[in-house]
């Protein structure tokens, strides 16, 4: 165990900058033994933004340059400065990504008391006696390490009890298995530990904080590694983990930083040599590593697993469980909820719930047998569910009874989690957006060949006039509005073809990132403007092949001077607004097999609703249902650049007045087009945000 690292605060007479007190190294260096957390520990070298140059100043930091140098990936490289007042001694965040606290409270700048305790990152420091040092070190009772759980109760709507009364303690270097029957709590139990959730009653602290109370400064040493995987498929390990890293490590960490981050993270997870692997072709217990490397990134102390081995055979879930007893003895707290019993005995200690979140056992595997009576699983499980409270006496015969449970400290805002700059969220989900749409070789291949389908369709329509005026007694007397349908029809099932299995696809995902700090704005407006691209591109193809076979509207443009390229903005306005109601449809989906089912119907009624094969105008309930499509608007436009009731005049063409060949009435169509797609814009952020809790 390293001597204390203890530095005083700057004199209100001092000139010159405080160093650290001991004499090796140079630079005061707060981290203790780095074998601990290797990725929280891990020390990056450049230099960055410096804080005020007072005079008497302490600089803090993961740089080297600064007087007390947080080898901790979460700090800023000049994250704050301890500055010298009248008053006392103040400290100041210098606009850090991940924020200062003092006592669990984010400040842009406080006085110092004795006892305080500023948290920089997923590191404690305690001020006392005009000194600064690193908690742990620090010569006080008064906080503890670990997780400590005492008297939990949550009770919902209709005082409905779902955890009654839980008490537990896990020191660090320890695994805990969570078990129970199927509605025990074990994972409302796991998410209430991680802050998720407030108790009705009791406390959860977690290295002397209450994590309820002071969530802010807690969340970055809190892993919760869900059930569903959260790395994309169509991704190498490494890109998915420099992806995850630019969204949640402090912006001014360069790529080299990041990718020894990764590195280091995989070294611990014995997956360096599946680096270049994609995520899909890794086996079911890789991918739950994979799972398990996005929350090491930023180093927690204590991470949370629900269900990591569910689907998984015994090899593979003995693999995971040695995975999660190495992650325990490199000093993190592991708690993890599982429905698999064979390889407990890798565990420190069970906690075994009932019906109802109560207690049943929690003790070491190896007293399950004597304190229950058998070491039948069957036979436990058994009686546990048929008999919850009979369980929880037996339970509290043996240990005795339970203390007072404390009451819940107010809860504290949970706020916006720490998170890089908009802009920078934007750009790089915006990248990995169009590497996972590159990656989907079978996918992308679709895309590739689905606008040459759809323009060549259109060729198909028997005539020769194209978009001049066809004989009315002739074979084809409607070809131009037969090409439009097919130009329409296309732009829609292009649309929303390429947008419609996103969100479901990656919902588990954007959930756990948002968790973490990723916009719902960002997020969204990243993809909104790959999709604008690919359906722009698409919309191009269609739009020359057309031209070439059947030619260029014959009447003249009316808003953009030149009739072929406002047939191609008509087509592209179509397709984007078609992929923005995709993105809605995805939304509102519930699993992956109602996809196809609504792109069918999606495609299908807006070829109704379009008006070119059937009439809406002037039908009663059926023209103002169109309003809502695409297709509507978009047939509109296109109809209007090429004049379509002069070209087929008589019982072919409804007398609609969206159709009119003047500026006005297509840029109101266009002006649809944009407004309904804001509408389903903001339908999906809301939907989205909703799930998000």
């Amino acid at each position: 165990q390293p001597a204390p690292q203890i530095y005083r605060s700057p004199s209100t007479h001092a000139a010159p900058p405080t160093t650290a007190q001991p004499a090796a190294p140079p630079t005061g260096r707060i981290g203790g033994d780095s074998s601990i957390l290797a990725t929280s520990m891990m020390k990056i070298l450049r230099p960055g933004r410096a804080g005020p140059d007072v005079p008497g100043a302490i600089k803090i930091g993961r740089a080297n340059d600064n007087d007390i140098v947080i080898p901790e990936v979460l700090a800023s490289r000049h994250h704050a400065t301890l500055i010298p007042t009248p008053s006392g001694t103040e400290i100041q965040d210098n606009r850090s990504i991940n924020g200062t606290f003092v006592n669990g409270v984010r400040v842009d700048s406080a006085t110092l008391r004795d006892g305080d305790v500023v948290t920089i990152g997923n590191i404690d420091l305690v001020f006392h006696g005009g000194n600064l040092a690193r908690r742990d070190q620090a010569a006080t009772a008064t906080r503890g390490g670990g997780l400590d759980v005492r008297g939990v109760t949550w009770t919902i709507e209709n005082n409905k009890t779902l955890l009654d009364n839980i008490s537990l303690t896990a020191l660090p270097g320890t695994l805990t298995a969570i078990i129970g029957p199927s509605g025990a709590g074990k994972s409302t139990f796991a998410r209430l530990v991680a802050g998720y959730t407030h108790p009705t009653t009791g406390t959860v602290s977690f290295e002397g904080h209450n994590i309820h109370a002071e969530y802010a400064s807690l969340r970055s040493r809190i892993g919760m590694v869900p059930q569903d995987d959260v790395v994309h498929g169509q991704l190498t390990v490494q890109q998915a983990l420099m992806y995850a890293a630019e969204l949640r490590l402090p912006p001014d960490t360069t790529k080299d930083d990041r990718a020894q981050v990764v590195a280091r993270v995989l070294e611990e997870l014995e997956m360096t040599q599946h680096l270049h692997t994609r995520v899909d072709k890794l086996s079911g217990g890789q991918r739950k590593r994979a799972s398990v490397a996005l929350e090491l990134l930023t180093g927690p102390s204590l991470l949370i697993l629900d269900e990591p081995t569910s689907g998984l055979d015994p090899a593979l879930d003995r693999q995971v469980m040695t995975m999660l007893r190495q992650l325990a003895d490199a000093g993190r707290v592991v708690l993890v909820v599982t429905h698999s019993l064979t390889y407990l005995d890798v565990c420190d200690q069970v906690l075994l719930l009932a019906p109802g979140g109560k207690t049943a056992f929690c003790g070491p595997p190896s007293q399950i047998g004597p304190a229950m009576g058998t070491t039948n699983w069957a036979d436990i499980f058994s009686t546990v569910a048929s008999d919850p409270d009979g369980s929880r006496a037996r339970y509290l015969a043996r240990t005795g009874p339970p203390p007072a449970p404390p009451p819940a400290e107010k809860p504290a805002e949970l706020g916006d989690p720490a998170h890089t700059s908009l802009v920078r969220q934007f750009s790089t989900i915006a990248r990995r957006q169009m590497r996972l749409i590159v990656s989907d070789r079978g996918y992308f291949v679709f895309l590739a060949l689905l606008p040459f389908i759809m323009g060549s369709l259109s060729m198909s329509v028997p005539g020769d006039v194209g978009f001049g005026i066809p004989n009315p007694m002739g074979a084809a007397p409607n070809e131009p509005g037969q090409i439009l349908v097919l130009l329409n029809v296309g732009a829609v099932f292009m649309g929303t073809a390429l947008t419609i299995r996103d969100l479901i696809g990656e919902r588990a995902i954007f959930l756990r990132e948002q968790a973490v700090g990723l916009s719902t704005s960002a997020y969204l407006l990243a993809k909104v403007c790959v999709y604008t691209v690919f359906a722009i591109v698409q919309s191009a193809i269609v739009s020359i092949i057309a031209v070439l076979g059947k030619g260029a509207p014959t009447q003249g443009a009316v808003a953009l001077g030149k009739p072929g390229l406002e047939l191609f903005a008509d087509v592209a306005l179509t397709c984007v607004a078609s992929a923005m109601l995709g993105l809605a449809l995805s939304a509102v989906a519930k699993s992956n097999e109602q996809i196809m089912p609504l792109l069918v119907v999606a495609v299908m009624s807006q070829l109704v609703f379009s008006g070119g094969m059937i009439p809406v105008t002037a039908r009663v309930g059926l023209d103002q249902m169109s309003w809502a499509t695409p297709a509507r608007w978009g047939f509109a436009a296109s109809a209007s650049t090429a004049d379509l009731t002069k070209l087929v005049p008589g019982p072919l063409t409804p007398k609609d007045s969206h159709w009119r060949h003047t500026p006005a009435t297509w840029w109101f169509d266009v002006g649809m087009l944009f407004a309904i797609s804001a509408v389903y814009l903001g339908f999906v952020r809301w939907k989205i945000r909703l799930r998000g809790g």
